[in-house]
């Protein structure tokens, strides 16, 4: 299901800050949840541009 409803199809490139999301971040990149929320919020929505900046901290 997308995150947003208007949205048609699904949006696996995406990542929100909803909590099934942030524990996925934290699990497969090993990193804190404050870590993966501040990647959220500093990358953007973007799951490979979240996954590149948590890479070079």
């Amino acid at each position: 299901m997308a995150d947003n409803p208007k949205k048609k199809g699904r949006d696996r490139e995406l990542v929100s800050e909803q909590e099934h999301e942030v524990a996925y971040l934290m699990r497969t990149a090993k990193v804190t949840r404050q870590k993966a929320l501040k990647a959220i919020r500093e990358a953007g929505p973007s799951r490979e541009k979240v996954m590149d900046y948590l890479g070079k901290e």
